[in-house]
């Protein structure tokens, strides 16, 4: 009936509603209570993660700051035996020329000779005899001249024999001007199956042997030019490499 007033069973239902919607609040809330809870453990426990990791990285930092400090060290005594090693370098290389230049001066009364006939079982006596004959004939040098030069010593080079042919001859005179004046008869070969020149330490040779055909081109060009021991001379000046 419209208008009529609500009775106690009305209210009772009513109130076992509201009963049961506060349960389910309050339930909820407990919910909320144990999600806090968790959510403070896992506060608690990123916290405490979070603090292990800063050790964690303050270690690292170390032991890069370490390494950092090694590997600079590692650089300067790189760089150090970098140094020294340079410095051997030098101290070789300038052992080795000090050792080219003192068999070159061992050499600077030498010169060889190609192409001067060889007799058989040759004896030292022999060889100079045939060394002598052979600046007379060939190199057109007086024989009053020739039979005052001093002879410290005069071979063949070493290695067998060979029939048919001469191995070089190796003339050490006992005076530089004695050789000087010889080696200045060379063009009396021109045209022949013979040769002198002077003798230097292999290393020597080998650079002479570089520098030829700069000497001839600088010929070729209608310049002045020689070699003198190790170096180019091009119209009086050396060349360097």
């Amino acid at each position: 009936m419209a208008g009529a007033q609500p009775t106690l069973q009305d209210v009772m239902s009513e109130l076992g509603v509201i009963s049961g919607q506060l349960t389910s609040v309050e339930n909820k809330l407990q919910c909320l209570d144990k999600m806090d809870q968790r959510m403070a453990v896992l506060e608690k426990d990123m916290q405490t993660l979070w603090l292990a990791l800063e050790d964690r990285g303050k270690t690292v930092d170390e032991r890069v700051s370490k390494l950092e400090h090694s590997a600079e060290g590692a650089d300067i005594a790189a760089v150090h035996i970098s140094s020294r090693i340079d410095d051997r370098e030098r101290e070789r290389d300038s052992l080795r020329e000090d050792l080219t230049y003192m068999k070159s001066q061992s050499m600077r009364n030498n010169l060889i000779f190609t192409g001067v006939p060889e007799v058989e079982s040759e004896s030292p006596d022999t060889t100079e005899s045939i060394l002598r004959k052979h600046l007379t004939d060939a190199l057109k040098i007086e024989r009053e001249t020739v039979a005052s030069i001093k002879f410290e010593k005069v071979h063949r080079s070493p290695g067998e024999q060979t029939r048919g042919r001469a191995r070089s001859l190796i003339a050490k005179f006992a005076f530089f001007k004695d050789k000087k004046s010889v080696r200045r008869e060379w063009k009396q070969l021109t045209g022949t199956n013979c040769n002198v020149f002077e003798q230097f330490p292999p290393e020597v040779v080998a650079k002479r042997r570089k520098l030829l055909p700069k000497m001839k081109e600088a010929r070729s060009n209608g310049k002045r030019s020689w070699i003198s021991y190790d170096t180019l001379y091009v119209d009086g000046r050396p060349v360097r490499d």
